[in-house]
C-alpha cells in the first residue's frame, strides 16, 4: 500500500514505517521514545514545558537508549529559541513545532542543517508551516487527543492540507486508534499516521496504570474537547476523558478559573512531593498519588475502539502490516 509520499516520508527521516508517535507531556518518556524509534518510527521527545537543563537531560536518556532518529517537541508561539539550539547541539536533527506560526524558530533549524515538521490545523496554518520551510506537515484534526487547535474533522482536514502541500509530506493525527482508521486516512493520501492515544496504552509509556483502565474502560463518546483543564496553559483547547471533574466543571457552566468547582483541590502528587491542583494541565503519570481519575487525562475520540496495553514495537508492527 506504500505510496509515493509514504516513501518520501520514511526517506527523509531516516525511518522503516510512516507511524509518528504523539509527543505527549508527562507520557511520552524516554523509554516510549525510544522504545518507538527503535521499531522504526518517529518518536516525538516533549520538551517545551521544561527549562534547557532539564530538555537536554531527558534528550541524552532517550538517546542513551537509542542510536536511531528522533525529534524533539517544542512550541512555535513561545519561540523558544534555546531550547533548540540546545538540542540541536545534543544531536537531534528533527524538530517537531506546534501551536503556532513556526517561522520565527526556523532561522536557528536552518543554521543547524535540521529538518521541521510542523503540526497544522487549517489551511492558513498549513501554508504559514510551507512558507517557513516545513519537511513535513501533520494535519491535526479535532478528534486528536492532548491540546488540539483544529476544530475540523481529519478527514475533512486532510484534503486541505494536501491540496496546498504538493511534494512535502502530510502526516494524519486525530481519531488514529486502529489499523482501520490508518488505512483510511492513508487511502486519501496521507504519507503516515501519527497515533497518540494508541501509545498512551503501550507498556513503555509514563501514563499511571489507573489512566489507561480508564481509557480502555471509555465509551465511544468517552471524551470531551474543552479548556477545563487549563491551569499552567490557558485559554488552549484540549480532548480528555470526560471525568468527574470535567463533568463537574460542565454542569456549573463552564466557568473560568477562580470560580471552578472544586478549583485549588490537591489532586496529584509526585513521588517527589510535588503537588498538583485540580484543572491543571498535568496528566496522572506513574508513580503519581492523589485523585488520578479526576485529573487531567488526555484521550483522542479513538480510546474506545483500543482494549489492550502492549509494547510500543508491536503497536508500530501492527499498524506497518497495514500500511
Amino acid at each position: 500500500m506504500t505510496n509515493t509520499s509514504q516513501a518520501k516520508f520514511v526517506d527523509s527521516f531516516g525511518l522503516r514505517v510512516p507511524i509518528v508517535q504523539g509527543p505527549m507531556g508527562g507520557i511520552s518518556g524516554a523509554g516510549l521514545v525510544a522504545a518507538v524509534a527503535d521499531a522504526g518510527a518517529l518518536g516525538i521527545l516533549p520538551i517545551w514545558a521544561n527549562d534547557v537543563d532539564q530538555a537536554v537531560s531527558s534528550i541524552k536518556a532517550t538517546q542513551a537508549l537509542t542510536s536511531k532518529p528522533i525529534a524533539v517537541n517544542l512550541r512555535a508561539d513561545l519561540v523558544q529559541l534555546g531550547h533548540i539550539d540546545a538540542a540541536l547541539d545534543a544531536g537531534v536533527s528533527i524538530v517537531h513545532l506546534f501551536w503556532g506560526d513556526p517561522s520565527s524558530s526556523m532561522p536557528a533549524i536552518r543554521r543547524a542543517g535540521a529538518s521541521m515538521i510542523a503540526t497544522v490545523w487549517n489551511e492558513d496554518s498549513a501554508q504559514a508551516a510551507l512558507d517557513a520551510g516545513a519537511s513535513a506537515l501533520i494535519a491535526q484534526g479535532v478528534e486528536a487527543g492532548g491540546h488540539v487547535y483544529s476544530d475540523i474533522p481529519v478527514q475533512e482536514l486532510l484534503p486541505i492540507v494536501l491540496n496546498i502541500a504538493g511534494d512535502i509530506p502530510v502526516i494524519a493525527a486525530g481519531g488514529c486508534a486502529t489499523t482501520v482508521d490508518a488505512i483510511n486516512r492513508i487511502d486519501q493520501g496521507a504519507a503516515g499516521i501519527l497515533c497518540g492515544t494508541r501509545f498512551v496504552l503501550s507498556t513503555e509509556s509514563d501514563a499511571h496504570a489507573d489512566y489507561k483502565r480508564a481509557l480502555m474502560d471509555s465509551g465511544e463518546n468517552g471524551t470531551a474537547r474543552s479548556v477545563c483543564f487549563d491551569d499552567f496553559w490557558s485559554d488552549a483547547p484540549h480532548r480528555t476523558l470526560a471525568n468527574s471533574t470535567y463533568k463537574a466543571w460542565d454542569a456549573a457552566g463552564q466557568p473560568s478559573a477562580g470560580n471552578r468547582p472544586g478549583e485549588g483541590d490537591i489532586i496529584l502528587r509526585t513521588p517527589d512531593g510535588i503537588d498538583f491542583p485540580r484543572y491543571h494541565v498535568m496528566p496522572p503519570s506513574r508513580g503519581m498519588t492523589g485523585e488520578i481519575l479526576a485529573s487531567a487525562m488526555y484521550a483522542g475520540t479513538g480510546a474506545s475502539r483500543i482494549s489492550d496495553c502492549i509494547p510500543a514495537a508491536q503497536i508500530v508492527e501492527e499498524f506497518a502490516a497495514a500500511l
